[in-house]
């Protein structure tokens, strides 16, 4: 008699088990999901602060010239990079440096290069503005990129593109709605990437810009 009731007793405790093993898969595949939708909300919001402090850190370093020419950023740049390594106009944590201890690349939060490059703010050629590009920017974080209040920052204008087999394109002002980033970061993206460009201090009024803001016009 008391064999069969250990018997009874071990089959209950290997069915808890059973049971226990799929509550802690359940809450496994939870807790993979939310981690990484943590990770992505992390990375947006380190994007914000990242692109709202270089901004800042490029405006103060060029004041006194009241241009930006000299700012600059691109794969493998090395020497033409040292105004933004030396000066410290990005973060350290984005930075990769080559063997000679010279700036080779800046990265992003989600693994995409970052490029940066005076630009005109009424024509071509005054470089009295300047622009950020975000390379490999998933959709979910191209729409809160897009929609983000970007007042303090200065971005007045976004460039939302993918260099795919085909050019896609898309030039809008800032503020976007969450509604219009939806649609523009879908219809723009490829494969579910795509490349933002901040235009920092530009006069979207001016023919100029409007020209490339609304080419059909």
């Amino acid at each position: 008699m008391q064999n069969f009731d250990l018997e009874k007793e071990n089959g209950r405790s290997m069915i808890e088990m059973l049971g226990v093993l799929a509550i802690i898969g359940v809450l496994s595949v939870g807790g993979i999901a939310g981690y990484s939708k943590a990770m992505q909300k992390y990375r947006i919001n380190k994007s914000i602060e990242q692109i709202t402090l270089i901004a800042g850190n490029v405006r103060s370093f060029f004041a006194p010239q009241r241009s930006y020419d000299g700012f600059y950023i691109q794969p493998g740049c090395g020497n033409s990079c040292e105004v933004v390594h030396k000066a410290k106009l990005v973060p350290e944590e984005m930075m990769e440096l080559n063997s000679n201890g010279k700036l080779n690349i800046v990265k992003n939060e989600f693994g995409g290069n970052v490029w940066g490059n005076s630009t005109g703010k009424n024509s071509s050629t005054d470089k009295q503005a300047f622009s950020l590009t975000f390379e490999s920017i998933p959709l979910e974080p191209c729409i809160e990129l897009v929609s983000h209040d970007w007042t303090n920052a200065g971005v007045r204008a976004i460039d939302i593109t993918f260099s795919g087999p085909s050019l896609r394109e898309k030039y809008v002002t800032t503020p976007v709605s969450v509604d219009d980033a939806v649609t523009y970061c879908s219809t723009i993206q490829y494969e579910g990437i795509s490349s933002l460009k901040f235009y920092f201090d530009i006069d979207v009024n001016s023919t100029y810009w409007q020209n490339k803001l609304n080419p059909s016009s």
